[in-house]
């Protein structure tokens, strides 16, 4: 333990980390989990540093007491890399996270003294006092595992204090709800199958402290609840911000939905498209290119900017789907798309699925990325896949192809700071596109030559 000064009182310093293998969007939205974790430790006395960083940026030489990380998938084998070098100095190691939801949990218990698969404040301030007071010890044989099985995980009120420390490229996340109602075949989400809406006064007060005028809106579902969301709209209208939030295609049809969110400040708005090949139930009344279209014609109508999410490898697609997302994203007047690889995460019916039907190829966690093809899709063969996704990145992020949608976000905006944050998420696109290119050969190569991987 630590002393902060003469006379002064024990505290205990922790160290919690979010890693991350490729320069992504967690460099500017911050993975809030960690600051409530954060808040919820500072408000009985101990000492928290959060850090969203590489493996090899991990403090080994920390003074912290506890060092805790919070797990995708990809990142799995090298927080277990981690923790073995922090066990071994003395260090009580928390792995939790996304990857050790359901029956994954298991894989966690040999690299750590404490695994967590949800956790709520009463449970997360009782294990650090039990570990202040010599209970829970490093180097533990057995893990200590904690679920907050009565789902009591609500977000502080004063979750604004988080914002002092974020860095200034950074945009403040602001959570509206907590869980997930849906049961999708692809996730495995915090509390699956709860949707708690938190208290609409709280939100404002948080919006209000937060210097800047770019805010995320963090809710996956956000507009669920059409009404809450009317209200939570007029009651933010006032602080003039500027929103990004993530919503579907059937809630853009919805007028008066869209009436709101303008009127509350959203400017950017992501939504799941994810093929063009077929209707998802997801897409309600859209069913078309052409509704597509009239969607998105709405939208810019009242300021707003679109983002469309597509994925590719799904098994409703072939090699003809790059081309057709191509030219329409060329022709249409979508502001930005992002495409990845569909990526069958553990612990979701997904992975379970492509598993009993013999198509998962490769273990491997790292390559859990969206920037290697894991399984192979059922109407392409995986050269095809990798071959057809990296023309299209190619295609998308040439110089002028960028420059033609910067004029475009601009004419459907203005020369606004939330249309010149699409402009330059664009540009880091046509960066990225050729690392993802170099990693997706690699691939190519290594199933060639390898065959399906093992796991390590």
């Amino acid at each position: 333990m630590h002393i902060k000064g003469k006379g002064s009182a024990i505290s205990m310093k922790i160290d919690l980390y979010h890693l991350y293998r490729y320069f992504d969007y967690t460099r500017f939205v911050y993975p809030i989990v960690l600051d409530v974790l954060k808040v919820w430790a500072e408000s009985i006395g101990y000492e928290v540093r959060v850090s969203v960083c590489k493996e090899t940026e991990v403090n080994l030489s920390t003074d912290a007491d506890i060092v805790a990380f919070s797990v995708y998938t990809q990142t799995a084998r090298a927080t277990y890399r981690l923790a073995e070098k922090l066990r071994h100095k003395g260090k009580i190691v928390i792995l939790g996270g996304p990857h050790f939801r359901g029956p994954n949990r298991w894989e966690a218990f040999p690299h750590c003294d404490v695994a967590v698969n949800s956790i709520c404040e009463e449970q997360w301030k009782s294990l650090l006092q039990d570990i202040e007071r010599g209970k829970i010890l490093p180097n533990r044989k057995q893990a200590l595992y904690i679920e907050d099985r009565k789902v009591r995980f609500r977000y502080p009120n004063n979750f604004y204090e988080a914002f002092e420390d974020q860095k200034w490229y950074q945009i403040p996340s602001v959570p509206t709800s907590i869980g997930c109602p849906y049961d999708c075949d692809f996730c495995s989400p915090y509390l699956q199958g709860e949707y708690i809406l938190r208290d609409i006064e709280t939100i404002y007060n948080e919006m209000a402290d937060v210097k800047g005028k770019l805010i995320f809106i963090c809710d996956a579902t956000f507009g669920l609840n059409k009404k809450y969301t009317i209200e939570l709209m007029k009651a933010i209208a006032p602080l003039r911000k500027q929103i990004l939030v993530e919503t579907t295609l059937v809630r853009l049809t919805d007028k008066d939905f869209l009436n709101a969110m303008a009127e509350g400040g959203v400017k950017w708005i992501s939504v799941g498209i994810e093929t063009l090949s077929t209707k998802l139930i997801k897409h309600g009344k859209v069913d078309s290119e052409e509704s597509l279209k009239q969607v998105i014609d709405d939208v810019h109508e009242r300021g707003m900017l679109v983002q469309g999410n597509f994925l590719f490898g799904l098994d409703c697609d072939g090699p003809e789907s790059f081309e057709r997302i191509y030219k329409y994203y060329k022709n249409s007047n979508l502001d930005l798309i992002i495409i990845g690889i569909v990526t069958p995460y553990p612990n979701t019916k997904q992975y379970r699925q492509l598993q009993r039907e013999g198509r998962i190829i490769d273990m491997n966690w790292e390559h859990y990325d969206s920037r290697h093809v894991v399984f192979r899709p059922r109407q392409m063969t995986v050269d095809e896949l990798i071959d057809g996704y990296t023309q299209l990145y190619r295609s998308i992020t040439t110089t002028r192809f960028v420059y033609d949608k910067a004029r475009q976000i601009y004419a459907n905006s203005g020369i606004t700071a939330h249309a010149t944050a699409m402009i330059v998420y664009n540009i880091f696109e046509k960066f990225d596109a050729t690392k993802k290119e170099k990693a997706l050969r690699r691939n190519k190569a290594h199933i060639a030559v390898s065959g399906p991987a093992e796991q390590s």
